[in-house]
């Protein structure tokens, strides 16, 4: 059986409480049951909370009679059926007689209906001459008015009589006339029930499982279920069933509706409120009179389900909530929010109230929920802010109105995922044309047009854009020009004037965006390739940029602060960076922040020629935002993704993400010119020496288009100069090389020391030593490990041709180690034809062990020895004499069991740095 839709197993589970914790009522009904039996009639009245164990102390007492001999008749009363007439007595008679048609068939009304009523009461009295009779009625507080009558005509004749009477009814909640009357009769017993006690609630536990369980859970369980008998064994149930919360939700929704509508009201608005109110607040949510609600209370409280006025768990919360229908709750909530703006609540509490009712109509709500989405973006919480606004902007029949949110909801929904803005933009930019978009609001919408590759609608912002500039050479605009210079330069007004150093002014119009700002003026470096002149505020932005709200600009702020240190070749500074970043609180480094970070972090092992890292940062980069959500700025990562494998030998991987469709708008931007430096460095890799050279002009081309010759964002003289040596065109590929050595000049050093290895190559083999030693050093200073490998290789080749083949054994030693821990198979592979003593590979679980039998300092020693430095080349690297340097050679010999330098294992270089 059900009472809407509540399953009544949850109220059976009382049967399971031992009767002592109810002894003294069980008392009282067993002195009504004795004086019974001897003829003399009783009445008792059960009182207790909802959930209380009215019920089960009914059916005990209805046991017990039937095993004394008593006829049992039962009646339970319902609030629905308190208008129906006889309700209850109809009950009771199919009970007492056996034709009860007979008397209640007839008319009721006027004379008939006390007639009725009479021959109903004789009835009853003759069989209780016969057999003594128990008469139940449960939740009598619900008795319609003609059974009550009947009642009490019945219990007036029936003190002589072997009638005994026993209703149950919540706390106070008794009909007046029926309660008043009954405790007038000198036959009349009353038994009230109160909540189990914390003993009590352990005693009941400790029956069910054991002594140590009941001392454990017993104080907790008392919180939890207020000693409400009926939510304690439902809540022990679950436990032993090892279940979700069912059965206590089943027992707390039991209670509920046994307590009426006014109670289930109060009981939906505390779930909904979750705070503590007065009861004229309540009934204002409730829409119930401030009588009727201080009655609920006073049952709740009685009941145990209510703590300091809320409800006692968040699952008691989700239980009353989830049972509540959609249209009831809405008004609930809706109510509930008037109520808080009222008691002048924080507009997110406001908000939330809104937003989950779904409805915000009033001027008011919709003030309401635009603050808690500012408030929201600031503390870091975009999902919510977007609700807020989009059910703003769902409230709002006003154009301007409309536009100005929908470009708030599409900054939130940009920092989930920027894919997400595609179904604003089209909007938007009708809003912009319509001139109902700030200034603010059309720079961000440039960039997130530009983001998606839709160059004719940022064409068309941006004329609006500037034409409305009153200074164009200042404020937003400027800087928004400065942006487009490096980022999508063929959109950038050409009379955009360089400058002779970088801009760290502060914003010149009230109500600039300091992070778009920041953002020009680290663009505007690295588009005149003077990163080193900005490395002191890039990492001022970097610094700051957690501790403010997070926004469209400080995103982009932040990945120029990264390009900037790496372009000013602080790769360690850049990797701490990245490092603090992704270690923050996810809630304020947004994905696309994240995943941009990600692809710094794979440009820097690119740069070390860590390639295998290289790829697994890069593809982190687009596990954090998928390639769709990319947009033009998929050329970053998967530039990296093509180079590493490339260097790692893997081409068809490369070729793979190669075959990836990209966009024609990435090649409108500077994420193409990675793109065709990548792919060029695939062909090249591939003897595709032609379709190389045409990626690398291209990148030529594009950066002298766009006026980023400056800027260094590709070295791409260097690697079209390798493409001319390839196919055979020394002197055009000399040219480009000088080219490249005059403009790195002596900041860039990665630059310096690729261009001379190639130098290296159009000079004959006795010059080669000299220069290739030159780019050894700076390519150390770097660390791009994959390089200095390349280097070696071709130092190496130059002994050898130069007949110096102890050397050259040395150089192709280091050459090929340093192949093998950048990943470079192709390269070792190349190294092992050249020279098949280069290198024996032996195991690292073995180079581990030999590792760690030296201390630090023979370690150092070792690895450089290893990797072919001679002692004098070694003390110079290690700041120690070359005396010092034999000594440790002589202990790591002893200690690994090897005879002479060569013996030492090829891998002991990188055992002896994981130990260290």
């Amino acid at each position: 059986m059900s009472v809407n839709g509540v399953d009544s197993r949850g109220a059976a589970t009382l049967r399971r409480a031992p009767a002592s914790e109810r002894a003294a009522q069980l008392a009282i009904l067993r002195r009504a049951h004795d004086d019974c039996l001897r003829g003399r009639g009783s009445v008792v009245l059960v009182e207790g909370p909802l959930g209380g164990g009215k019920t089960e102390l009914l059916r005990t007492t209805v046991e017990q009679a039937e095993q004394a001999g008593f006829r049992t008749v039962q009646a339970v009363c319902a609030e629905t059926e308190r208008q129906v007439p006889f309700g209850a007595l109809d009950q009771l008679a199919r009970g007492l007689l056996d034709r009860p048609t007979d008397l209640l068939g007839g008319p009721v009304e006027g004379a008939e209906r006390a007639r009725t009523l009479q021959r109903l009461c004789a009835a009853a009295l003759d069989v209780a001459a016969e057999v003594p009779v128990l008469i139940c009625v449960d939740d009598a507080q619900h008795l319609d008015d003609d059974s009550a009558r009947w009642l009490l005509r019945l219990v007036g004749r029936s003190r002589s009589s072997r009638v005994l009477v026993v209703l149950t009814s919540g706390l106070g909640t008794a009909p007046g006339p029926l309660r008043t009357e009954l405790s007038r009769q000198p036959h009349f017993r009353h038994a009230v029930l109160a909540p189990l006690s914390v003993c009590e609630v352990t005693e009941v536990v400790r029956r069910r499982t054991d002594d140590v369980t009941a001392q454990r859970l017993g104080a907790d369980l008392h919180s939890r279920t207020g000693g409400n008998p009926l939510l304690l064994n439902a809540v022990l149930d679950d436990h032993e069933e090892g279940t979700a919360p069912r059965d206590h939700d089943l027992a707390l929704l039991s209670c509920l509706h046994r307590g009426g509508a006014v109670v289930r009201g109060c009981a939906r608005a505390l779930a909904v409120l979750d705070r503590e109110v007065t009861p004229a607040e309540l009934a204002r949510v409730v829409g119930a009179e401030i009588p009727d609600v201080r009655r609920a209370l006073t049952d709740l409280c009685a009941a145990g389900l209510l703590d300091d006025g809320r409800l006692r768990s968040a699952q008691a919360i989700a239980a009353v909530l989830g049972e509540t229908g959609a249209a009831e709750l809405g008004g609930i909530r809706r109510r509930a929010a008037e109520l808080l703006r009222d008691r002048g609540a924080d507009a997110s509490s406001i908000a939330a109230q809104l937003v989950a009712a779904g409805s915000a109509g009033p001027a008011w709500a919709q003030r309401a929920l635009r603050e808690a989405a500012e408030l929201a973006l600031l503390e870091g919480s975009p999902e919510f802010a977007a609700r807020c606004l989009e059910l703003a902007h769902e409230s709002t029949r006003r154009p301007a109105e409309q536009a100005a949110i929908r470009a708030r909801l599409a900054e939130a929904e940009w920092r989930l995922q920027p894919s997400s803005v595609l179904r604003h933009l089209a909007p938007l930019v009708a809003a912009a044309s319509a001139g109902q978009l700030d200034r603010a609001d059309h720079v961000v919408l440039v960039r997130q047009l530009l983001w998606h590759g839709r160059i004719d609608e940022a064409q068309q912002v941006l004329r609006r854009l500037r034409g409305t500039g009153a200074d164009a050479a200042s404020g937003e605009l400027h800087d928004i020009e400065s942006w487009l210079a490096y980022s999508h330069p063929s959109l950038a007004h050409r009379w955009q004037r360089p400058r002779s150093g970088p801009r760290t002014d502060s914003p010149q119009l009230t109500g600039d965006d300091p992070w778009l700002h920041s953002t020009a003026v680290l663009a505007d470096v690295l588009a005149r390739g003077r990163s080193h002149e900005a490395v002191e505020h890039a990492e001022r932005v970097l610094r700051d940029v957690h501790r403010t709200r997070t926004t469209v600009w400080s995103d982009e702020a932040t990945t120029f602060a990264l390009m900037v240190l790496l372009h000013a070749e602080r790769t360690e500074t850049t990797a701490e960076w990245c490092r603090r970043l992704l270690s923050e609180d996810p809630q304020r480094c947004t994905p696309t922040r994240r995943a941009v970070v990600f692809s710094v972090r794979a440009e820097i092992a690119a740069r070390r020629g860590e390639n295998a890292a290289a790829v697994e940062h890069a593809e982190a980069a687009l596990h954090h935002l998928p390639p769709q959500a990319w947009g033009v700025a998929i050329g970053l990562p998967l530039s990296t993704l093509v180079q590493a494998n490339t260097r790692l030998g893997r081409y068809d991987e490369a070729a793979r993400h190669l075959a990836r469709p990209v966009d024609e708008a990435v090649f409108r931007s500077r994420y193409g010119l990675h793109y065709l430096f990548a792919r060029g460095e695939y062909y090249l890799a591939t003897r595709h020496g032609h379709a190389a050279l045409a990626d690398f002009l291209a990148c030529r081309d594009l950066t002298r288009d766009w006026g980023l010759a400056q800027s260094g964002l590709v070295p791409w003289r260097i690697n079209a100069a390798e493409a001319w040596l390839l196919l055979g065109n020394t002197d055009e590929a000399r040219r480009l090389l000088y080219d490249e050595l005059a403009q790195a000049g002596t900041e860039r050093v990665r630059c310096r020391g690729l261009a001379l290895r190639l130098v290296a190559s159009t000079n004959p083999p006795r010059r080669r030593p000299q220069l290739l030693g030159e780019a050894l050093d700076l390519l150390e200073q770097c660390g791009d490990r994959y390089e200095q490998a390349r280097v070696l290789a071709d130092l190496g080749q130059a002994h050898h041709e130069l007949k110096d083949n102890r050397r050259a054994r040395r150089m192709f030693r280091r050459a090929w180690h340093l192949a093998s821990a950048s990943g470079a198979d192709a390269l070792c592979e190349r190294l092992l034809s050249i020279s098949g003593e280069a290198a024996t590979p032996v195991a690292t679980g073995d180079s581990d062990d030999r590792a760690a039998r030296l201390t630090e300092s023979e370690r150092r020693v070792a690895s450089l020895a290893v990797m072919g430095y001679t002692n004098r080349e070694i003390a110079e690297k290690l700041f120690v004499t070359a005396s010092t340097v034999e000594q440790h050679l002589t202990r790591v010999f002893r200690k690994l069991g090897v005879k002479r330098r060569d013996d030492l294992p090829v891998d002991l270089w990188g055992a002896a740095a994981r130990t260290a």
